[in-house]
C-alpha cells in the first residue's frame, strides 16, 4: 500500500520534470542559435570579430561578419537574432515557452 502511494507521487514528479525540461526562455534560444551559427564554420575560420584567428590573433574587421557579404546564417551577437528565428527554432526542437 505504502508502495503505491509512493508510485502514485512519483510519476507526476517526474512527468512535470521531463515538462520543465523542455521549457527554454528566448534568451536561451538565442544563445543556442549563436552557438548552432558558429559551430558549422570550425576553428579555422573567422566568423565573429570576437573570435580567434588560427594564429592567435583577433579576428575583428577580417572577420566573415564585418565582411560586406555577410551571410545571413551567420549570427555572433544576441540582437542579430529575430524573434521569428527563435519561434522557428523552437519549432523546430519543440522546445516550449
Amino acid at each position: 500500500m505504502r508502495r503505491l502511494f509512493f508510485l502514485c507521487l512519483a510519476i507526476p514528479l517526474a512527468w512535470s520534470a521531463a515538462a520543465q525540461a523542455q521549457r527554454v526562455g528566448d534568451d536561451e534560444i538565442r544563445q543556442m542559435i549563436i552557438r548552432d551559427s558558429l559551430a558549422q564554420f570550425g576553428s579555422t575560420a573567422c566568423p565573429c570579430p570576437y573570435s580567434y584567428a588560427w594564429n592567435g590573433q583577433q579576428c575583428a574587421d577580417k572577420s566573415l561578419y564585418n565582411q560586406r557579404t555577410r551571410r545571413q546564417d551567420l549570427y555572433c551577437y544576441p540582437n542579430d537574432v529575430s524573434y521569428r528565428d527563435i519561434e522557428e527554432y523552437r519549432r523546430y526542437h519543440e522546445y516550449r515557452r
